[in-house]
C-alpha cells in the first residue's frame, strides 16, 4: 500500500507538470505567431493548412484555427468557383465604383484572400483621391467661371503699389 506522502508527491508532480504544460495554452507567443504567418503566406497545400488548424486549436488558440480552416477552404475550391472568384476579382478592379469594390474587398479579406482585398483597398483609395482632385478642379473652374460671367472677378493684386485704401503707398525712406 502506498502512504500519503508519496500520494501527495505524486499528486503534486503530476500538477506541476499540468501546469508547466498549460501555461502557453491559448497564448500566442512569438514563435507561434510567426509560424501561423508563414503558414498563411507559404503554404498551398489545404491537408497541410488543416493539419496546422488542428495543431493550433489542440494549442487552444481558436481564432488561428479558424483562419487556417478558411485559408484550407479556400484552397479546395472547385475550378469553377476559382474561376468566378477571379472574374469578380477582375470587375472590380476595373470598377469605378467605390463602395462595391470595398465590398468585394471585404468578401475576399473574409475568405482569407488578403492580398486581393488588399489590392483592391489600394485600387479604392487611388479612386477615392483622383475623385476629389477632380471635384477640386470643377470647384475651382466653376468659381473662376461664375465670377468672370458676373464681372466680379476677383483682384488679383496686380497693383502692389496701393495700400489697403486704396492710396498709394508712401516711401518710407
Amino acid at each position: 500500500m502506498l502512504d500519503p506522502l508519496t500520494l501527495l508527491m505524486v499528486g503534486a508532480g503530476a500538477l506541476a507538470f499540468r501546469e508547466m504544460n498549460k501555461k502557453d495554452y491559448g497564448v500566442l507567443t512569438p514563435s507561434r505567431d510567426e509560424r501561423y504567418r508563414n503558414v498563411m503566406q507559404s503554404v498551398h497545400d489545404p491537408l497541410v493548412l488543416l493539419q496546422e488548424a488542428k495543431t493550433f486549436a489542440e494549442n487552444g488558440l481558436k481564432v488561428q484555427a479558424a483562419m487556417l480552416r478558411k485559408r484550407a477552404e479556400w484552397r479546395m475550391r472547385p475550378p469553377n468557383l476559382k474561376k468566378e472568384h477571379e472574374d469578380i476579382y477582375q470587375r472590380a478592379l476595373k470598377s469605378s465604383n467605390i463602395a462595391a469594390i470595398l465590398d468585394v474587398a471585404r468578401g475576399f479579406e473574409e475568405w482569407t484572400a488578403t492580398r486581393k482585398a488588399a489590392t483592391l483597398r489600394e485600387r479604392a483609395q487611388i479612386l477615392q483621391q483622383t475623385m476629389l482632385q477632380d471635384a477640386a478642379k470643377r470647384a475651382e473652374e466653376s468659381v473662376r467661371t461664375a465670377a468672370h460671367a458676373n464681372g466680379n472677378a476677383i483682384p488679383q493684386n496686380e497693383n502692389l503699389e496701393t495700400n489697403v485704401t486704396g492710396e498709394a503707398a508712401e516711401d518710407s525712406v
